[in-house]
């Protein structure tokens, strides 16, 4: 029986439609913002727009894994969603850019609670031999939203105002809570495991503690402190690399302390050492992330600036890696190749779509090559992502399965957010040639790809 069967129907539409919503979310508010923007005069704040929702998701993931570790993921997932929706009624009142980047503060930290929890729903749900599917439909609900969602959003946007797309979406998510509801239910969604009971035990002061040997991760009360820490750190790096205070050095400094202290309390203990199995996982997800990125930042913004592309042309390559990306996932979802092999073959996409991406540099390189390129990058995607969260899944006990899912997605944040700063810092300070900055950029992103080749090899 597959994920469309009698079973698993319900719970699959209930997913696949959480997952259309939170990809329309980003799609739509990220074509809205400049219009936003614009119209509360804080364009000095735009940046953080973006980073804030990236910082307090992080302190979110913390907070979700001995949640639901302890409690199951049903009720940290809807409060997830409904706090995201409370951050965007938040932004679309906004008077002021202020209040708009507070409510995107408060959405960050709906979204870093449901993409914890949704995770384990799935491990919940789904029986190993069928996860990989899921997740390949979870791909496949991100495919029409980044083709149709900055047009209809731009729509919206222009004819009717941009606090609209911003309200847009909690209405659509009452829908997509039912459908989850009804797909879940009956699930064990809320009932502990007994592994994870036997798990806790109280601190002497009498505070919760969970023991998580496997991960050797810090206690529960602690990691939310250090996951705070590394939110703010990436917060005044991102400042920093703005360069517009005469102390931007220090904070640059203080910012990567705090990053090295922080993280690697947060995440199992030899990950960013590659460690053999689910440390080299987690290092691998960071790497493919935060490469995949800087592609998706640094491309139309050299098609449209060097090129005198449209916006909508110099988009087309992010169009052709979400297809192909949703191509990658079914291949892998059929399971015709091994795992090590499918996250082998989605380093060296990335890297040669990355490589292909940077010959646009040059002028004389006809600017389809990037289009090429970005299949190739989207196609890696696609084969490597589901695996990765596949196999954390199967070697995770269902009592740490919350803390596994959070070390995922907690180091990837932290890693793209961090590199997104230091390469601006670097693509700003080269602003007078830009044909180097562009080239900064797209060499991080291929340096990164092939250190997650090398982690590949101790993953699989």
């Amino acid at each position: 029986m597959g994920i469309w069967g009698t079973k698993y129907r319900k719970a699959t539409v209930g997913l696949f439609s959480l997952a259309f919503l939170v990809a329309y979310s980003v799609s739509a508010i990220t074509t809205a913002m400049p219009r936003a923007a614009q119209e509360l005069q804080g364009f000095p704040l735009y940046g953080l727009a973006f980073a804030v929702t990236m910082a307090t998701s992080v302190v979110a993931m913390a907070f979700a894994a001995p949640w639901i570790d302890h409690s199951g993921p049903g009720v940290p997932l809807m409060a997830g969603i409904a706090v995201d929706c409370l951050g965007l009624l938040v932004a679309a009142a906004a008077p002021t850019m202020e209040v708009l980047v507070a409510g995107r503060a408060i959405q960050g930290l709906g979204a870093g609670l449901e993409g914890v929890a949704l995770y384990v729903v799935i491990a919940r749900v789904f029986p190993a031999a069928l996860r990989a599917k899921m997740f390949a439909a979870l791909a496949a609900a991100w495919v029409l939203p980044s083709i149709v969602g900055p047009a209809i959003s731009g729509a919206v946007t222009d004819q009717f105002g941009w606090r609209w797309v911003f309200v847009s979406v909690p209405f659509l998510a009452v829908f997509a809570v039912a459908l989850v509801r009804s797909g879940t239910r009956g699930m064990n969604m809320t009932a502990p495991t007994r592994a994870t009971v036997s798990r806790i035990r109280l601190h002497r002061w009498g505070v919760p503690q969970l023991r998580i040997p496997q991960l050797r991760l810090a206690p529960v009360w602690r990691r939310p402190g250090w996951a705070l820490a590394s939110a703010v750190a990436v917060l005044v790096l991102g400042n920093a690399a703005q360069r517009t205070q005469p102390w931007w050095p220090v904070e640059l400094s203080v910012a990567v302390v705090v990053l090295i202290l922080a993280v690697p309390r947060l995440l199992p203990q030899g990950t960013w050492r590659s460690r053999r199995g689910m440390p080299s996982l987690i290092l691998m997800r960071a790497l493919i992330g935060t490469a995949f990125t800087l592609g998706d930042v640094y491309l139309p913004l050299l098609m449209i600036q060097q090129r005198g592309l449209p916006a909508w042309l110099a988009g087309l390559s992010l169009t052709v890696g979400g297809i192909t990306w949703f191509t990658g996932s079914w291949f892998a979802g059929r399971g015709v190749v091994a795992p090590h092999g499918r996250l082998m073959l989605g380093a060296l996409g990335i890297l040669l779509g990355v490589v292909i991406c940077a010959l646009v540099v040059l002028p004389t390189t006809p600017v389809w090559i990037a289009w090429l390129g970005w299949a190739f990058a989207g196609l890696g995607m696609g084969m490597a992502y589901p695996t990765q969260s596949v196999l954390v899944l199967e070697q995770s006990p269902p009592a740490d399965q919350g803390s596994n899912a959070s070390a995922l997605q907690l180091n990837e944040t932290l890693t793209t957010a961090a590199v997104l700063g230091a390469v601006g810092a670097v693509f700003a300070a080269l602003l007078v040639n830009p044909e180097a900055g562009f080239a900064v950029a797209f060499g991080v992103a291929a340096l990164l790809a092939l250190a997650a080749g090398l982690a590949a090899r101790r993953a699989g």
